[in-house]
């Protein structure tokens, strides 16, 4: 698998997947910061980076719904594009019970997830309020990482029954 999490002015990510049937490997990721570089990408050329990214294996891409135009793009050139489910709260919870069973392994090449997950933070002026809410900063390789486990069947991710 590739999880996207689609930028234009945010940072894009992809990272490559690898499901073992118990595991998630993430092996590799591609960053592209517009901010950073001073230049925003098209879509052709998120896809054409894509594809060299995928190189000559065949994999599903799992992509934010709301990157509608990249979506579109992929397809017309073939690729196999799942939309992400992109629920935010249950995707955590899924993400931290399989990082704590130690069934996502990060490859130490994915310098931008690792940092991410060093960094994550939840919203305290939110938890005043009584909501749980994530900062949305320095998140989008959790959130491309978060596609790809809101994509597993409920019992990957379940701790003695419950999700």
């Amino acid at each position: 698998f590739v999880a996207c999490d689609y930028g234009t002015t945010n940072p894009m990510r992809f990272l490559d997947i690898w499901d073992d049937g118990s595991t998630l490997w993430v092996e590799r990721e591609y960053n592209w910061d517009s901010r950073k570089q001073q230049r925003q990408k098209t879509d052709r050329e998120y896809e054409d980076d894509l594809q060299e990214f995928i190189g000559a294996h065949d994999c599903a891409i799992i992509v934010d719904p709301s990157a509608a135009s990249f979506i579109t793009e992929l397809r017309s050139r073939g690729l196999y594009v799942l939309a992400a489910d992109n629920a935010v709260l249950d995707g955590i919870r899924k993400c931290a019970s399989l990082i704590a069973r130690r069934k996502i392994r990060v490859s130490s090449v994915c310098t931008a997830l690792l940092a991410e997950l060093e960094s994550y933070r939840w919203d305290s002026k939110a938890a005043l309020r009584g909501e749980e809410k994530p900062l949305k900063e320095n998140d989008h390789s959790l959130d491309a990482l978060r596609y790809m486990v809101n994509h597993l069947a409920d019992w990957r991710v379940s701790i003695d029954g419950e999700t």
